[in-house]
C-alpha cells in the first residue's frame, strides 16, 4: 500500500480544483503534489487525472478510486481519534462551523471554557451561509451550529435555538408609507442577499423579478439595507435597535420567518473530549 500523505494529496486537488491550489493548502510545493500523485498512479498500475484538461479531470478509474480514497482516510481519521480518545488525549484542533445568522454571543461563554479546559486545543470558527451541513459531511468541521437540517442518516443533531428572521426595509424608502407592500412592490429596490458558501445550495427566498446586490456578511447587509439601497431579512439580534428607533420596518410580505437551530454532528465519527464537551454544552 502507498503512503496515506498521497492520498490526502489525491483529495486535496479533487477538494480545491487545481494542482496549485492543494499544494497551498498542503503548504507543499507544486513539484511535491504532482509527485505524490504519480506514486500513486505507478504503484497501482491506473491514470487518476486526465492530463489533456486545463483543470484535473478524473478519469474513470480515479472517479472509483477517489471514493475508496476518501472512505480510507475517513477509517484512519477514525483510527487516530479512537486511539486518542482511549489514551484520554484531547484534540490538538477543533473545527466548529457556525451559521452567520446564529448569535455569537451565544457561544462565548463555551469558547471561555473550552480556553481553560484545553488550553492547548486550536479553535477553528468557520462562519457559513446554507452550507452547515454539507461541510459537516465533507468533515471540514467537527460540529456544526446551522439551521433546520434535512434529517440526513448520517448526521446527529438536535435543536438548540430558534430564530426570529424578519423582512426589513430602511425608513428611507417611500415604502414605509404604504399600508400593504406587495412583493411586486419590493421588486422595484434591489434585494440585498448573502451569497451562500455552499456552491451547490441555491439561495433561497429570492423575489424573481427584483434586482439582487449579493455581500459576503450579515453586517454590510445590514449597512445597505439601512442606507435606503435595498430590503432583506435579518436576523432579529441585529437589527432589534434599529426596528426599536425606526430606522428600520418590518414588513409581512414574506410572512413571519422562524428558523429553528441546531448542533449536529457526524454519527459515525468518534468525537474526542473537546468534542464531547462541546456537545455536552447544549445539552
Amino acid at each position: 500500500m502507498t503512503n496515506l500523505e498521497h492520498f490526502h494529496v489525491i483529495e486535496a486537488i479533487c477538494t480545491e480544483g487545481s494542482f496549485q491550489k492543494a499544494s497551498e493548502k498542503l503548504h507543499k510545493v507544486r513539484s511535491a503534489v504532482s509527485y505524490s500523485v504519480k506514486q500513486v498512479e505507478d504503484y497501482y498500475g491506473l491514470q487518476i487525472f486526465n492530463r489533456q484538461t486545463y483543470r484535473p479531470e478524473l478519469t474513470a478509474e480515479g472517479k472509483v478510486l477517489i471514493t475508496q480514497i476518501r472512505r480510507l482516510l475517513r477509517q484512519a481519521n477514525e483510527f487516530e481519534s479512537f486511539v486518542s480518545e482511549m489514551k484520554g488525549d484531547n484534540e490538538t484542533e477543533i473545527r466548529l462551523g457556525v451559521s452567520s445568522i446564529f448569535p455569537i454571543e451565544k457561544i462565548t461563554d463555551l469558547l471561555i471554557t473550552l480556553k481553560k479546559e484545553f488550553p492547548r486545543t486550536t479553535v477553528h470558527l468557520e462562519i457559513e451561509v446554507a452550507s452547515g451541513e454539507r461541510m459537516l459531511l465533507e468533515e471540514k468541521v467537527d460540529i456544526g451550529i446551522y439551521g433546520t437540517p434535512s434529517r440526513h442518516k448520517l448526521i446527529d443533531h438536535k435543536q438548540i435555538d430558534t430564530l426570529n428572521i424578519p423582512l426589513v426595509i430602511s425608513d428611507k424608502l417611500p415604502l414605509k408609507n404604504s399600508a400593504h407592500v406587495t412583493e411586486a412592490d419590493l421588486a422595484s429596490y434591489p434585494q440585498i442577499i448573502i451569497k451562500s458558501t455552499d456552491r451547490q445550495s441555491p439561495d433561497t427566498n429570492i423575489v424573481d423579478d427584483a434586482a439582487k446586490w449579493y455581500v459576503t456578511d450579515q453586517y454590510t447587509k445590514k449597512s445597505l439595507i439601512t442606507s435606503g439601497l435595498g430590503w432583506g431579512r435579518m436576523p432579529i439580534h441585529l437589527v432589534e435597535k434599529e426596528l426599536k428607533d425606526k430606522s428600520l420596518i418590518s414588513l409581512d410580505t414574506q410572512g413571519e420567518l422562524n428558523l429553528p437551530i441546531y448542533i449536529a454532528k457526524l454519527k459515525n465519527k468518534v468525537q474526542g473530549p473537546v468534542a464531547q464537551r462541546i456537545w455536552s454544552h447544549f445539552l
